[in-house]
């Protein structure tokens, strides 16, 4: 098929494009001038040359295309402003759907996340796709933004168009040298005490993911969306697996909620004032004690998605550490 594709010089876009390479299809890829093709280096693909978040350049880039993956997102402010968040997300999906319906797309796969899903207020009721966001007042301009940009693609399906949406969990996995999700490893080395937030999150290799959208691509269904999780862990077992992985004794102290808490109250504070590096602090420390988890059992049961689980990804890592450094 035709694919055109948004967001490839990302991540999670640089294992797309080689998966969608490998299965035959021709690429076209939307990207900014400023973008880095390094990762995509030998892959046979065309570029376009523009902005997410101009109408023509992404009407140009989806004309004569059959299936468009929308990848493209922005995850943290630029410019110290949060309007970037919505000009990206929200508008730049806007952009994309229009130019599906226009074109005449035979599918749109938007590349969504958990983020848009909202946050579980209990830790033994992962969220599923269902679940009611929460996060509307949170300040959490990057969750705010993908869950309009959902809302976006919602009008697009209404209007007639073929679209659906998966919900990646954090992602981990091999990105050139490095090894995302691998920093874990460096913490448990580095410190005989470690200190640990009450809170947990949803991994998921980024392998496992490319699986979960080459399924939903081909047998999702219109309007659906799918979460593409593995396991839920707190912070904790996380440090405990990789210790014990790394065969090393380490004690634990937990930080205590209130901590968390009023970290993220000031950092919020201090991102009023356009500081983007408090911003991002606000959103760490926000979800720090907080149970990030999300429920995989729809993609699992309609789609045979199967991730890996942590220790197997724990291993890679390991591994590749060892290759690289």
């Amino acid at each position: 098929m035709k694919v055109l594709v948004t967001g490839a010089t990302g991540f999670l876009g640089t294992h797309l494009c080689r998966r969608l390479v490998a299965d035959g299809h021709t690429i076209t890829i939307l990207r900014r001038a400023s973008s880095s093709t390094d990762a995509l280096r030998n892959l046979p693909v065309r570029y376009e040359i523009g902005e997410i978040t101009d109408a023509a350049c992404v009407n140009r880039a989806t004309k004569g295309q059959e299936v468009v993956i929308h990848a493209a997102a922005c995850m943290q402010r630029k410019n110290n402003s949060r309007d970037i968040f919505y000009a990206v997300n929200v508008a730049g999906t806007r952009n994309v759907v229009q130019a599906c319906r226009r074109y005449q797309v035979r599918r749109l796969l938007h590349v969504s996340s958990v983020a848009a899903i909202g946050i579980p207020d209990k830790p033994l009721e992962p969220a599923t796709e269902d679940f009611c966001f929460n996060l509307d007042r949170s300040g959490l301009h990057y969750h705010i933004s993908k869950h309009q940009a959902e809302a976006a693609v919602a009008e697009g399906i209404a209007q007639g168009l073929d679209a659906v949406i998966v919900n990646p969990t954090g992602l981990s996995g091999p990105s050139g040298p490095l090894f995302r999700g691998s920093e874990i490893i460096r913490i448990v080395l580095g410190a005989r005490i470690l200190r640990y937030p009450p809170g947990g999150v949803c991994v998921v290799h980024v392998e496992d993911v490319i699986d979960g959208l080459m399924a939903v691509l081909d047998r999702g269904l219109c309007g659906n969306r799918y979460i593409l999780g593995a396991e839920n862990l707190t912070f904790l077992q996380m440090m405990e697996r990789t210790a014990a992985t790394l065969g090393v004794k380490r004690i634990y102290i937990p930080i205590p909620v209130a901590v968390t808490k009023a970290i993220a109250i000031v950092a919020q504070w201090w991102s009023t004032v356009r500081l983007s590096g408090f911003s991002a602090a606000y959103a760490k420390y926000y979800c720090a004690s907080r149970f990030s988890y999300y429920d995989s059992s729809k993609a699992r049961h309609a789609l045979g998605f199967r991730p890996r689980s942590f220790d197997a990804i724990l291993e890679e890592s390991m591994q590749y550490v060892k290759v690289h450094g």
